[in-house]
């Protein structure tokens, strides 16, 4: 953009500042002494003009940016790479998933155990594997046609020292998804309690917080509580609940 002019040129018969491009007095018409124009520094306009192309220059520039660009595309790079890590081990069985079908039997009929336990009024004790809880949850927990075609399929369980694993298994369009809580048994009062401490969606391990956001304990435990209401309720008489390494104990107090 040209700058305008910042000389002005004083009308020597009534001293009126002219600009610089007039011939004759912009006041009294006098014929204007061109001779009396201030000189221009001609280094400084040198130095404006000079900066001036740099600055257009560099606005010009198409590189001007190009490290903001970089960072921006690596940033959206390993976003990408994290939402397809993630949905990757979302569709993933969890570790130590039961086959669907089995011809072995189990050790122990879990069902006629606990309500032997709960007939007693003796203090009894009990240890499950894994497969026979897993067993009994096969037979007693069906599958039911969901929202949208989604199906859920089965609950199984996974035992380690001081946590017990309940995961369902859905199948969306021919996609199998499981949803995941581990819960480690305590006894609050006279009263037991789920604490659950991690979900999982497949082998995605979810932020607490999340999880408790969307109520995943709901979507894991939520039909398990309603299936198992009469067993939840005969907590009262069990006095101590231990998963250990593939297995789980039980413990009765005597009967009052």
């Amino acid at each position: 953009m040209h700058k305008t002019d910042p000389r002005k040129l004083v009308c020597t018969a009534c001293k009126h500042e002219n600009e610089v491009e007039r011939v004759y007095c912009h006041n009294c018409g006098e014929k204007l002494d061109r001779s009396l124009l201030p000189q221009l520094d001609e280094s400084q306009s040198a130095e404006e003009m000079a900066k001036t192309a740099r600055k257009v220059k560099q606005q010009m520039n198409p590189n001007r940016f190009a490290w903001v660009r970089s960072i921006k595309t690596f940033v959206l790079l390993e976003i990408f790479a994290a939402v397809v890590a993630a949905v990757f081990l979302a569709v993933q069985a969890p570790e130590n998933a039961p086959p669907m079908k089995t011809d072995r039997f189990a050790d122990l009929e879990v069902g006629d155990v606990w309500a032997g336990m709960m007939n007693t009024r003796a203090s009894a004790a009990v240890t499950f594997k894994e497969f026979d809880i897993n067993y009994y949850l096969h037979k007693v927990v069906k599958g039911t046609e969901g929202p949208l075609g989604i199906k859920f399929e089965r609950t199984f369980a996974n035992f380690e020292p001081g946590l017990a694993m309940l995961t369902n298994q859905y199948n969306a369009w021919g996609l199998r998804i499981y949803s995941s809580a581990a819960i480690k048994p305590e006894m609050s009062g006279v009263k037991w309690s789920a604490n659950v401490q991690r979900f999982a969606i497949g082998k995605l391990v979810i932020p607490p917080a999340f999880a408790n956001l969307v109520k995943l304990d709901t979507v894991t435990l939520g039909s398990l509580s309603k299936v198992f209401q009469k067993e939840i309720q005969q907590l009262d008489r069990v006095a101590l609940i231990e998963p250990g390494e593939k297995v789980i104990t039980f413990k009765t107090k005597p009967a009052q």
